[in-house]
């Protein structure tokens, strides 16, 4: 008798242990979707049910676009540049594009913005700017893919704070334009404030890659470009910087402009460190620059002067070498960088 009380309860634990299994089995594959779920293709969430973004664009799957304001669709378009305007509206929201595509007219950034790309391709089908504001800002973009044939990728106008990371450009003419009036950005008294460009690529463009005109402080960390027209990075009338690595390759080859230049009274930017090779020139200070600090480069193979200080006001290089030469005029200013090529 008690061997068999033992065999039966034994046999109720098993018993169990398994209809619970059951249950777990089918509570994780049959589980309901919230309306608030969405199945994404094409962009930057997996083809796994998650849940939608307050604000974004996604595919439809058929060839259109789904713009979602305050967690409802609004509607569906063939343009993504439609979905996306429509999504930004007045700006002052969080916007996740989630799909890739062309645009085929100008994306209008608004102030308050914090435009999510999720890594997502888009490619830029029309010759214009990509995305532009002219006005206050208060901008941010993230992580973003854009090829383009023409025109520039990005550019804001009279628009302070402004944040742009993980931002790769291909083709076209300026990757990044940051500038403090569209047409007179130089005049005296014209600056916009508080700009962050991190960790951005540009790629075979015909100008610059990034350029600034009329920003007192700039930030600009883990810069990379390659094969561009111009500049890698150009800097005019920008004060009160900071640089950390600009790595530049084959920017402006056989030219004046330079990997890194700095130009039209810059003053107080200080640079951690510079790569150029191949480049026009290497590091370039000119036009009424002063107090500029490069600390550490290592400039090879360019076509022209490696470090040129031009007639320039307490501009430093405290470290580097070049195998490209230097030139430096200007009351205290001074390159301590050999000369003898670099290792």
């Amino acid at each position: 008798m008690k061997k068999n009380n033992l065999f039966m309860g034994a046999f109720l634990k098993v018993t169990a242990v398994a209809a619970m299994m059951v249950i777990a089995g089918c509570s994780k594959t049959d589980h309901s979707v919230n309306e608030d779920d969405s199945v994404i293709s094409g962009g930057g969430k997996s083809s796994a049910t998650v849940k939608a973004y307050t604000n974004e664009v996604r595919s439809n799957g058929a060839g259109g676009f789904i713009w979602r304001i305050n967690n409802v669709d609004q509607g569906t378009t063939s343009s993504l540049a439609t979905a996306i305007n429509n999504c930004i509206g007045t700006g002052n929201r969080d916007v996740h594009v989630v799909t890739g595509g062309t645009i085929g007219h100008q994306i209008n950034l608004q102030p308050g913005l914090n435009l999510y790309c999720h890594n997502v391709s888009l490619k830029k089908g029309h010759t214009g700017y990509g995305f532009f504001r002219d006005g206050s800002g208060g901008i941010k973009i993230y992580d973003m893919v854009l090829t383009q044939t023409g025109g520039m990728g990005i550019r804001t106008s009279r628009a302070s704070d402004i944040y742009i990371q993980n931002v790769r450009i291909y083709g076209g003419s300026i990757g990044i334009r940051i500038d403090s009036h569209p047409s007179r950005p130089y005049e005296d008294g014209r600056w916009v404030y508080r700009v962050h460009i991190q960790d951005c690529r540009f790629e075979n463009g015909s100008s610059h890659g990034l350029e600034t005109y009329g920003v007192d402080g700039f930030k600009g960390y883990g810069l990379v470009a390659r094969n561009m027209g111009e500049c890698g990075v150009l800097l005019n009338k920008t004060i009160n910087g900071t640089l950390g690595t600009v790595n530049a390759y084959r920017c402006n080859n056989g030219g004046g402009y330079a990997g890194l230049r700095l130009a039209n009274s810059c003053s107080n930017v200080t640079t951690d460190m510079l790569y150029a090779d191949q480049c026009g020139r290497g590091y370039f200070v000119l036009s009424g620059s002063n107090n500029t600090t490069l600390k550490n480069c290592r400039i090879t193979n360019g076509t022209g002067i490696g470090v040129w200080l031009e007639n320039v006001v307490n501009c430093k290089v405290l470290a580097g070498c070049t195998n490209d030469g230097v030139a430096v005029t200007g009351s205290g200013s001074y390159a301590n960088v050999s000369t003898s090529g670099c290792p």
